[in-house]
């Protein structure tokens, strides 16, 4: 192990006091059963300091635009592995987030000229400002708190213009602004001219598109008819990319955002436009079992017994309940009763 990675792991233990740590027995929850192996990677070396690792593998990643069994990109995959460990929940909260900070300010020194490096940092500061936030709604987040959030949000927006030159050679520096840009309400025009930007950096970086359809959900001021307008947009701008499977893509993280079973009441999403797009992802990837689930899901939700009937039939034992929607479990009970009616 590096210095610098003994350096995480000893603040690591003191401020968490998990003493398992010290023997290498014990680590935090970095690579549940189903979880694609670039996640658990991902976390393993941010969480042993290993930044030479990670910045071979972003680099590789963004280079190959290789995808998972189950379409989706391997580089989302490994951010979200970044994820899991910038957003870990430890107690208390405030010292791991300063850490984290120390250690990534030090890697924008020791590697001036990694986009990653900075774009680490940045993000970093932006989830200390969300752990003033929280996830609850505006109105029941306190004043104090909300100025704190805004803060270290608009900190991290000037870090990334700071280094900019370097920085948003990766698309990820894009990602990060538009996550920036949600939280602060930027506007429609500034949102779509980053993901632009980000594009011409990275044009297989689809995560920049699922962002701004984050941005356009109610609950962040958006609403069903803009929603659906930009899906419509980035379905038709990839076609060529990922032939009609964008349109399903997209509509199933807005129901995974915001709308859950209510997606087909509560927007504008057409069932014969999705059912083209999941029959195109499984011809691509006939071995997507999770998107498979989802696919049945939604044939559910738009009460298609038919559909739903053929793919349970084809999922058989290889159920996964994470797709079937909130509470997934009941969830998946009624559409079973839907599919064994008579």
């Amino acid at each position: 192990m590096t210095p610098l990675g003994r350096r995480v792991r000893s603040a690591c233990l003191s401020m968490l006091g998990w003493a398992m740590l010290a023997t290498g027995a014990v680590a935090p929850a970095w690579g549940a059963p189903d979880e694609p192996p670039q996640t658990t990677r991902a976390a393993e070396d941010l969480w042993t300091g290993d930044f030479a690792a990670l910045d071979s593998r972003n680099a590789a990643l963004r280079e190959s635009g290789a995808m998972t069994a189950e379409g989706r990109p391997e580089l989302m995959m490994f951010r979200n592995g970044i994820r899991n460990v910038i957003g870990h929940q430890a107690k208390p909260r405030e010292p791991y987030i300063r850490e984290l900070e120390e250690l990534t300010l030090q890697w924008t020194r020791q590697y001036p000229q990694s986009a990653l490096a900075h774009i680490l940092h940045a993000r970093v500061l932006v989830e200390h400002g969300w752990s003033y936030r929280g996830g609850s709604f505006a109105s029941k987040v306190s004043p104090q708190q909300m100025v704190q959030f805004e803060r270290y949000l608009r900190q991290a927006l000037e870090y990334l213009k700071m280094h900019g030159e370097v920085a948003l050679t990766d698309s990820y520096a894009h990602l990060t602004l538009l996550e920036i840009g949600r939280a602060l309400g930027f506007q429609r025009k500034h949102m779509e001219s980053i993901v632009q930007d980000g594009l011409k950096r990275n044009p297989r970086d689809m995560e920049l598109y699922f962002e701004v359809g984050t941005s356009l959900l109610p609950k962040w001021g958006g609403d069903a008819q803009a929603l659906d307008k930009y899906i419509r947009q980035v379905a038709t701008q990839t076609r060529s990319q990922y032939g009609a499977g964008m349109y399903g893509w997209m509509y199933s993280s807005a129901a995974l955002g915001q709308y859950q079973h209510g997606l087909f009441k509560d927007t504008l999403a057409e069932w014969p436009l999705i059912q083209q797009g999941y029959e195109d992802i499984l011809e691509r990837y006939p071995d997507a079992v999770g998107r498979r689930n989802r696919y049945a899901y939604f044939a559910c939700m738009a009460q298609d017994k038919a559909t739903l009937q053929e793919q349970l039939a084809k999922i058989g034992t290889g159920l996964k309940i994470s797709e079937w929607g909130d509470n997934g479990e009941r969830s998946l009970e009624g559409c079973q009763r839907l599919a064994n009616e008579i």
